[in-house]
């Protein structure tokens, strides 16, 4: 039976996570996106800077005009 890296519990079936390599069952990750846990949060962590990024740029640009 496989082994969750993530949890480490033995489960029915592991996925890949596509970015670390991990081994992870269906409540440690996205499975259809094939991310663990932790590089899911970091996924999304880097997509909330970059809309912050982005507001900031719009609102540099609305001053400027």
């Amino acid at each position: 039976m496989p082994k969750c890296e993530i949890c480490g519990k033995n489960v029915k079936e592991v996925f890949k996570c596509k970015e670390c390599g991990a081994k992870f069952c269906k409540n440690d990750g996205n499975v259809d996106a094939l991310l663990c846990r932790y590089c899911e949060e970091e996924m999304q962590e880097m997509i909330r800077e970059e809309r912050e990024v982005m507001d900031d740029i719009q609102e540099i640009e609305q001053e400027t005009d």
